[in-house]
């Protein structure tokens, strides 16, 4: 993947996209947002075979909408992340198909609300976020962690299959903040 971002970058030097004094960053988001996407595309089958395609794309793309505002534990490998996901995908959609009643999906998604919303953004020392980053961040979880608490909600009424895939990924993200200000992870 590095070499793939390393021709990229140079493309888009020789054609004038970037300035020079930009590639390296440019360089280290074509890496993150390539292994971000190469890991979404690994789990979303694996997510299907316990939940289904419309159920673990739900989960995966409401973890990933959160973690990019919330933070959380982080593991200190790619490799590391990708078992780490995996694992807690594992876990957490088992517990999806386990979840039958709405009161108790709803519950869960109340729960790991509460908690995100105390817990959120997850500062490290790869961050290195300062306080007024922090208190600048934070409304943007909230507003995150709201839309996505309202989409959860309705599809409680909907259809409580995918509502409870929405509770366990607000509930994976919240245990991995608790993992995080634990000091586990990457710090």
């Amino acid at each position: 993947m590095e070499t793939l971002a390393t021709s990229v970058t140079r493309f888009f030097l020789q054609k004038h996209y970037i300035e020079p004094d930009q590639a390296e960053w440019f360089q280290y988001g074509l890496i993150r947002r390539m292994i971000g996407s190469l890991t979404f595309l690994l789990l979303l089958p694996i997510g299907a075979i316990f939940v289904g395609w419309i159920g673990s794309f739900l989960y995966l793309y409401s973890f990933r909408f959160l973690r990019t505002r919330t933070g959380g534990y982080h593991a200190k490998t790619p490799h590391g992340c990708l078992l780490t996901s995996l694992g807690t995908m594992f876990a957490a959609l088992t517990l999806a198909k386990n979840l039958y009643s709405p009161l108790l999906i709803g519950a869960v998604l109340f729960a790991a609300a509460l908690c995100i919303f105390v817990l959120a953004p997850a500062n490290n020392a790869s961050l290195h976020l300062t306080a007024n980053e922090i208190t600048a961040i934070q409304p943007r979880a909230w507003l995150r962690l709201a839309g996505t608490v309202l989409i959860g909600s309705l599809l409680l009424y909907i259809c409580a299959p995918l509502a409870s895939c929405m509770a366990v990924s607000l509930l994976a993200v919240a245990v991995m903040l608790v993992l995080a200000n634990l000091g586990l992870g990457a710090q």
